[in-house]
């Protein structure tokens, strides 16, 4: 099987890719999953979500998608086949509709439901402020992210503030899932140049020959790796699973080359301590987002 993102190519030599390491077999054992956090910059949780709640999100999101001509009829709408077409999507109001993914309620009881803060709550030892903007991402054939940090979105707060990645239903190889470079958030160079930007201060969506175009290190996934030595990690990945990480995780997504035509649902989500500073422009009844200097 060949892994692409953005076209590069993955060197999937067994030196140079790997699977990313289940630590579902330590949710009772906090201080050991926090030694694993400090170690990997990431902790994958198999299974650790209710399947069912995951999948009626999954259903719910979908619906939605269907409702503005996304989801092809010729299958079940949950199987989220691409329509093939996004002529709707013209003639609507693209941020309202954002929205509305974001906030559904079957959404938000996977992302801010009790399992999941639960699990921060212990994790950082007090009361949890998720923040409000839910990432949701429905992934067609073809596209993909690039590498980057997430603090470069969202460092105006406290620096332990952490990502959670969860896929909205079973998610294969083929349908482009998240990809993390083992140990990159321990690369001494990348947090005092690359981890400096702020995308909204330094312009970048107004800049497309900008050094760090879309807020991205690079989309060249072979280039990384081979200048920083380190694996691509990633798996196939199933409904209930969680994937955390930190601030200063490089990550991307592999392209999605579904042969179904399967648009890839999954959600990104934040939680910190709310005893620290919150980045204001994802928190609140309505989340200022991108484009505050």
């Amino acid at each position: 099987m060949q892994l692409t993102s953005h076209g590069y190519i993955f060197n999937t030599d067994s030196t140079a890719f790997g699977e990313l390491t289940d630590s579902a077999p330590l949710t009772h054992d906090f201080p050991a999953l926090r030694e694993r956090m400090a170690e990997d910059g990431y902790l994958l949780l198999r299974d650790y979500l209710d399947r069912d709640q995951v999948l009626a999100a999954r259903a719910e999101l979908c619906h939605k998608l269907d409702s503005v001509g996304l989801i092809s009829h010729r299958y079940p709408i949950t199987d989220a086949i691409f329509s093939g077409t996004t002529e709707q999507l013209s003639r609507i109001d693209r941020n309202a509709f954002a929205k509305d993914l974001r906030t559904g309620a079957a959404l938000r009881a996977v992302c801010v439901g009790d399992r999941v803060i639960g699990f921060f709550e212990q994790f950082l030892g007090g009361k949890i402020l998720p923040y409000s903007y839910i990432w949701v991402r429905n992934v067609r054939v073809g596209a993909a992210t690039g590498v980057h940090f997430d603090w470069v979105y969202m460092g105006r707060g406290t620096r332990n503030l952490y990502t959670t990645w969860i896929p909205m239903g079973d998610v294969s190889l083929m349908d482009g899932p998240l990809a993390i470079l083992e140990g990159s958030h321990r690369i001494p160079e990348l947090q005092p140049t690359y981890g400096q930007l702020d995308v909204d201060r330094d312009g970048v969506w107004k800049k497309p020959d900008h050094q760090y175009a879309s807020g991205w290190l690079t989309k060249d996934v072979r280039d990384v790796q081979a200048r920083f030595g380190r694996r691509w990690l990633t798996t196939e990945f199933r409904a209930g699973d969680m994937v955390c990480f930190g601030m200063f995780t490089l990550h991307c997504s592999i392209d999605n080359c579904s042969p179904e035509n399967r648009i890839r649902l999954s959600t990104d989500s934040r939680y910190q301590l709310a005893s620290e500073p919150a980045d204001e422009r994802w928190i609140g009844e309505e989340p200022f987002g991108h484009g505050m200097d």
